[in-house]
């Protein structure tokens, strides 16, 4: 007898019909593999290794250990799965396959905003252009090539904070709990994290692309793009970013030819 309850559909339905541990993936056909897994119900993982993608039961993956060092996970040099020049890093040549390699997704630099709300810590930032930077997420489809839908924010030292506005910075819990209509409610902007064992603010939203998807050649679902690659240059400045006009902004370090 299994120790696990019927599963249930994503409406909340019990299913009859499906096997137990699964959980049909909804709309499947129009979304890319982070969409899909950004949506997993909690206890399930999403599995991509049959015909169409499932949720299953993630008994293979314990919680993270209290000690966990979200702030040194780290697979690359400069901790975010990527050198600087955006290609994939493995440990020895008999990690990845060459076409999980191939295919493996790239980011401009380390997605943080999990472990900012779980501990307030980041994993080693990215180094680009002179400075270090994290990846808060974004919005918008992961297949359209030519919008800037992820957001980063550099990262600096406490004592080298240049704050916008008199109440920052704060806390991710007190950053969250500003009022709607505070000018920095929305965004990273002065967010504190620990990095390092030392306290950092997030600050200069830049956009940047992210990793498009290009149909799975075997017919199923999407694939990144193998042959896109993040540049430097892809990042600018975002809307809301106090410093968008200020001609006494950070700028960034420009390499000689």
């Amino acid at each position: 007898m299994t120790n696990h309850p019927t599963p249930a559909s994503l409406d909340g339905q019990l299913s009859l019909f499906q096997d137990e541990g699964e959980v049909p993936v909804p709309g499947w056909q129009g979304r890319t593999p982070p969409e899909m897994r950004a949506d997993a119900p909690k206890g399930y993982r999403l599995d991509l290794s049959g015909e169409e993608p499932l949720y299953v039961l993630d008994d293979d993956q314990p919680p993270p250990a209290p000690d966990e060092r979200f702030d040194e996970d780290l697979e690359g040099e400069d901790g975010s799965g990527i050198d600087l020049d955006g290609d994939i890093e493995a440990d020895g040549d008999d990690d990845v396959s060459p076409d999980l390699q191939r295919y493996a997704p790239r980011e401009w630099a380390p997605y943080c905003a999990d472990t900012i709300a779980l501990k307030g810590t980041i994993r080693k930032p990215a180094n680009r252009l002179g400075a270090l930077w994290v990846c808060s997420g974004g919005s918008g489809r992961a297949i359209d090539r030519d919008r800037r839908g992820m957001s980063v924010y550099r990262v600096v030292p406490l004592d080298a904070y240049r704050s916008p506005h008199p109440g920052l910075p704060l806390s991710y819990r007190e950053h969250t709990a500003l009022p709607h209509d505070h000018p920095f409610r929305w965004g990273y902007e002065g967010m504190l994290v620990t990095w390092q064992k030392k306290s950092h603010v997030l600050t200069d939203e830049h956009m940047v692309f992210s990793h498009p998807y290009i149909p799975n050649p075997d017919g199923h679902g999407y694939l990144p793009d193998p042959d896109w690659h993040p540049h430097d240059e892809d990042a600018a400045r975002s809307e809301r970013n106090p410093w968008r006009d200020d001609p006494h902004a950070w700028q960034p370090t420009r390499r000689l030819i």
